[in-house]
């Protein structure tokens, strides 16, 4: 298709980073790299029924929203979508986000409270990087370039801490020198897949080597890593001979060093390993889980129910010492991981309880031991709460549910749902946890009509 040019002005931008205007028609066109306000020159390359992609040729008119970019990668790698935008005209963004989507999915009016913000750099605590065959047939990583599995290389990333890339590039390296090659997706062959690393507050890292296969040289692999780098704790390998891009596979070992990394949040200790559910930003998680504690806030000996747990993280930091506290994950291993938290943190056995199941079988379990629950909070995957769970969680007839979203979408259209049920939601209020990026975390307060 000879592509056609056409001068647009942006009014809107998308959660994935495509500016949103209309071409001379009044067809909407979605143009990337583009920033509302910004007047533009676009080449379309893709017409579809009701709207049209474009590519970015010109800014005739830049907007009062729109920065230099300080990252030379950023129109290339699928992370910071935003990184041509001021980040005080992001976090209006992305209020914009949760606020359009209770309007338009939910239905609902719904306030949506000011962008709490941290740091826009340097926040990261969690990296995972896929390796690739450069052209000279060496081991390379980097990040995937969007909408695609094309690593894009690059020597510092201002999300993330610099010790990742050290770490990474070492590997790489050494790699290289043990025979180890970087696996290629097209022809599923070579070994070395991913390496995902984990950081502390207090700057220790766990590193995991994801292969599709276990060898001395991968087990030599990893010892050197441990070696070389006094800050990181401990080195694991996972398996994975699946031919998709899911990252890990079922199996996963210690090669070197300490089976978990220990953090903090909101004074309670955790133990983390390398497939650990945690929140990549632990500043802004910690502000999170401090406000959700103030919603969940009541007279004490509530009995809290907390769904999706994972590794035990927003129970332990929403209930109180007089609280009893049920947490149910599907995770085996998380389940596990949860309540070695719960003893990590004081916390006894006569009022605390992690079981392995669905949410059913959380309700379940918490009524026989602790009676209804007072308070369900829920930190659903992307996807949000199935039918199913909104059932299960109204007939247990709690008096607040606290929903924590990495979705508005989802979120609005579950918080429409307990409406119809005799819930209710007044306000919600986003929470930056990954600055730069199209993301952003939302919790909402949901209290059963008539309280």
């Amino acid at each position: 298709m000879k592509e056609r040019l056409t001068r647009i002005r942006i009014t809107a931008v998308t959660p994935e980073g495509y500016g949103i205007g209309r071409d001379e028609d009044g067809k909407v066109v979605f143009v990337p790299d583009t920033a509302p306000g910004d007047l533009v020159a676009a080449g379309i390359i893709k017409e579809l029924k009701n709207s049209s992609v474009a590519r970015l040729e010109e800014i005739i008119a830049p907007s009062p929203m729109r920065v230099i970019p300080d990252c030379r990668v950023c129109r290339k790698c699928g992370g910071c979508v935003f990184r041509h935008i001021s980040y005080d005209a992001e976090t209006e963004i992305k209020r914009g986000f949760v606020r359009e989507a209770f309007a338009r999915i939910g239905g609902m009016d719904i306030e949506a409270g000011e962008t709490r913000r941290g740091s826009e750099l340097y926040y990261r605590n969690k990296v995972q990087y896929p390796f690739a065959r450069g052209e000279d047939g060496k081991c390379v990583f980097g990040y995937y370039a969007r909408r695609s599995h094309r690593v894009v290389r690059h020597d510092v990333c201002l999300l993330q801490d610099q010790s990742f890339y050290e770490t990474a590039r070492y590997c790489a390296g050494r790699a290289d020198e043990l025979g180890i090659p970087a696996y290629d997706e097209q022809t599923a062959s070579g070994v070395l897949r991913h390496i995902v690393m984990r950081r502390s507050r207090a700057g220790e890292m766990l590193v995991c080597l994801v292969t599709n296969e276990n060898s001395a040289a991968l087990r030599r692999l990893a010892e050197d890593i441990f070696n070389r780098f006094p800050f990181i704790a401990g080195v694991h390998i996972n398996l994975n001979a699946r031919r998709d891009n899911v990252i890990f596979g079922e199996e996963t070992f210690r090669a070197a060093g300490d089976e978990a990394l220990y953090d903090t949040l909101c004074g309670k200790k955790f133990a983390l390993s390398p497939r650990s559910f945690y929140q990549v930003n632990a500043e802004m998680a910690e502000r999170l889980y401090s406000h959700a504690a103030k919603l969940a806030a009541g007279a004490g000996g509530r009995v809290i129910l907390d769904l999706y747990c994972g590794v035990g993280a927003v129970g332990l930091c929403v209930a109180g010492a007089d609280d009893k506290l049920c947490g149910v994950e599907i995770i085996p291993e998380a389940a596990e991981d949860a309540r070695a938290n719960a003893k990590l943190n004081g916390r006894s056995e006569e009022n605390t309880l992690f079981v392995c199941g669905d949410a059913a079988c959380g309700v379940r379990e918490c009524e026989k031991r602790f009676g209804s629950p007072d308070v369900i909070t829920v930190d659903p995957p992307r996807k949000g709460l199935d039918t199913a769970v909104i059932d299960t969680i109204v007939s247990a007839a709690p008096e607040k549910v606290i929903y924590i979203s990495c979705d508005p979408a989802t979120l609005a259209r579950d918080c429409r749902i307990f409406a119809e049920k005799g819930y209710k939601t007044d306000k919600a209020t986003p929470f930056d946890l990954f600055p730069r990026t199209g993301h952003i975390e939302t919790v909402a307060l949901i209290t059963r009509a008539g309280l």
